[in-house]
């Protein structure tokens, strides 16, 4: 009897372990997700909706306080048709992003290939090619800038001179040398903004199953077909998750959040600073929601 007792109680089970695999990964992604949910209520859904409250007044401020003037729209016809820098600035914003963003997801997911590969010294790779990560810290990267700007130190990286010599001579278009030379000057920059990405990739190369790429290499596939064929697919979720976040982080580095700030805090038009940053806030919305929307359809999600 007490052995049936025991072996009754050991049956029993919690209410967690009853749960089917797919609820208790939900419930960990919910758990995962709420320190971020409750970050956003309180700390940034109240600044939003005051900033777009604001960009309806003109403020003034004395002694006692702010004065609140409602024009309308008038912040928003004046940042869009008046001002002579916001315009530019966003635009400029919006080219940087969409030329950065494909390069910054190329090398962030080339440079985790290389180290998800088995070989010796992969931990001190890994080491190196993850100090961006360190680099682009707050402090880190105030001591960096103040010593020098991005562009000069991808030009003490990479000799632009030899690469000029080297691409003039083969005889390639001159639109397409200021594309490399470009790209060259912006490296540094590029490199200490992808090493989340890189760690995002690496994840998910090392969660693929090796026995795809062995059927597949029984099958006769190369190198590179697998690479179409298994790991393009098998990471494509992620591949939006660093899309995402790519230009989310390219936008907040825009320079045009200079030119707000300068406007509001400087200038003190804070009616006007707010209705740019509505404005900004929702072209790059916009745009990062137009991306994902696109790039999702092509997302494939494997079912173990």
């Amino acid at each position: 009897m007490k052995k049936e007792q025991n072996t009754k109680k050991t049956q029993k089970k919690s209410f967690y372990d009853q749960l089917s695999y797919q609820n208790k990964r939900t419930i960990w992604g919910i758990l995962f997700l709420l320190p971020w949910a409750v970050g956003i209520v309180l700390f940034f859904l109240g600044p939003l909706l005051k900033t777009f409250y604001y960009a309806f007044f003109d403020m003034t401020l004395d002694n006692s306080g702010f004065i609140y003037k409602f024009i309308k729209f008038d912040n928003f016809k004046y940042a869009l048709t008046i001002n002579p820098e916001f315009n530019q600035n966003v635009l400029e914003a919006l080219v940087t992003v969409l030329k950065n963003v494909p390069i910054q997801i190329f090398v962030s997911l080339f440079v985790a290939m290389l180290l998800n590969g088995n070989y010796k010294g992969r931990g001190l790779f890994r080491l190196v090619f993850f100090i961006p990560i360190i680099l682009a810290t707050g402090i880190m990267k105030i001591e960096l800038s103040g010593v020098r700007t991005t562009e000069e130190t991808s030009q003490t990286l990479v000799n632009a001179n030899a690469i000029i010599s080297i691409i003039t001579s083969s005889g390639i278009p001159y639109s397409v040398i200021a594309m490399i030379l470009e790209f060259v000057d912006s490296i540094f920059e590029v490199i200490t903004t992808a090493g989340v990405q890189m760690l995002i990739f690496l994840a998910g190369l090392q969660g693929i199953s090796p026995s795809l790429y062995e059927v597949a290499k029984i099958e006769g596939c190369s190198q590179f077909e697998c690479f179409c064929k298994i790991t393009l697919p098998m990471i494509s979720p992620m591949i939006l998750v660093c899309l995402i976040y790519s230009l989310a982080d390219s936008f907040a580095l825009a320079d045009v959040s200079e030119t707000i700030s300068t406007v509001t805090f400087t200038s003190a038009k804070y009616g006007l600073g707010a209705s740019m940053s509505a404005i900004y806030f929702m072209v790059s919305v916009i745009v990062i929601l137009v991306i994902s929307f696109l790039v999702s359809r092509r997302v494939f999600y494997y079912d173990k």
